[in-house]
């Protein structure tokens, strides 16, 4: 004897099915559209994106190369550590000395071998940090570049918008800021926080000085003041910031006077700064002397060398011909 379904269940069934029919109908579009336009939209930056994705690919595996030289290193303190602990009791004389001997080498050559290995991995965290650092002022570079031409087209859309009379008045407004923005760029690239603001650093160091047990200064002058530094930069800030200034590269340059300004206004870093500049001076000044004494020295020797050339040649009548030239000359 069979069962025979209830009406309701079966009722209840079909609503079921033509519920889950409708649901799925209605969703399908949506999730084809948002699938749809997700590609779109990766399509559409995929070409934008490779530079990046290539540079975060290499900068992922130097990362992953950096963990292993880490974990390298720390594997060799180890080591380094159980050697000198095992070395310690094999240390003391007597007969043990003889058995020690040849223990003691080879750890000598291990620690040779890992001196080694230490310095191949210094050598390449800091060939990696000289690759990512260049990388990153690549990316630096092109960006700068980006903005400069976005500006300048925006700049060339409003002439069009102008008459005669104002289209040469903006081009001469941005020629002046054009001077301004690589007269910063150029102090900046050549690290010249100074020149950047357009100070003229005439500060002079004396001392300091010793008499017998004691020392007096050094003294310090024409130093310009920390108030004259934030004068000067709120001065040019108006004239280079992006707002202002027409030049594609105004936003590069006012950056570049941020930096030079956070510099000079910093009592430590200007310190530091100005020592690293009274250093070079000090070098450069003393290349230029032993340069100098060098060339006196040569030309000296080539003179003596030339005279005696002549008092052999000419011989008893070399001493006349001398001094009847000197007196012509």
């Amino acid at each position: 004897m069979t069962r025979r379904p209830r009406p309701g269940s079966r009722r209840s069934i079909d609503f079921l099915l033509v519920a889950l029919f409708l649901i799925n109908a209605s969703l399908t579009p949506i999730l084809k559209k948002e699938y749809i336009f997700c590609l779109a939209d990766g399509d559409s930056l995929e070409g934008d994106e490779d530079f990046l994705a290539e540079i975060l690919a290499e900068q992922a595996r130097e990362d992953e190369e950096l963990a292993g030289m880490e974990a390298e290193v720390r594997e060799y303190e180890a080591m380094k550590a159980r050697q000198y602990s095992s070395g310690g009791g094999g240390m003391p004389g007597g007969d043990r000395g003889g058995a020690g001997g040849p223990k003691m080498n080879k750890m000598g050559g291990g620690a040779s071998s890992f001196s080694k290995l230490e310095d191949d991995l210094k050598k390449k965290e800091a060939e990696n940090a000289k690759k990512k650092a260049a990388q990153e002022e690549e990316i630096a570079l092109q960006e700068a570049e980006r903005i400069r031409l976005k500006r300048e087209a925006d700049f060339e859309a409003e002439l069009k918008k102008m008459d005669d009379e104002q289209r040469k008045k903006a081009q001469r407004q941005k020629a002046r800021d054009a001077k301004v923005v690589r007269r910063v760029l150029k102090a900046h690239n050549a690290g010249k926080h100074y020149a950047v603001l357009g100070i003229h650093n005439l500060e002079l160091q004396l001392g300091p000085l010793y008499f017998f047990n004691f020392s007096f200064g050094p003294w310090t002058i024409f130093r310009v003041k920390t108030k004259e530094i934030k004068r000067v930069y709120r001065n040019l800030a108006r004239t280079v910031h992006p707002d202002k200034n027409r030049d594609g590269r105004a936003e590069e340059a006012f950056h570049a006077l941020e930096t030079s300004a956070e510099i000079l206004t910093d009592e430590k870093k200007r310190s530091d700064y100005d020592k690293r500049i009274i250093a070079t001076r000090r070098r450069r000044n003393k290349r230029a002397m032993e340069s100098a004494l060098y060339v006196t020295q040569l030309a000296w020797c080539r003179s003596l060398s030339t005279l005696r050339l002549i008092k052999r040649v000419l011989g008893p009548f070399s001493t006349p011909i001398l001094v009847v030239t000197a007196l012509i000359i």
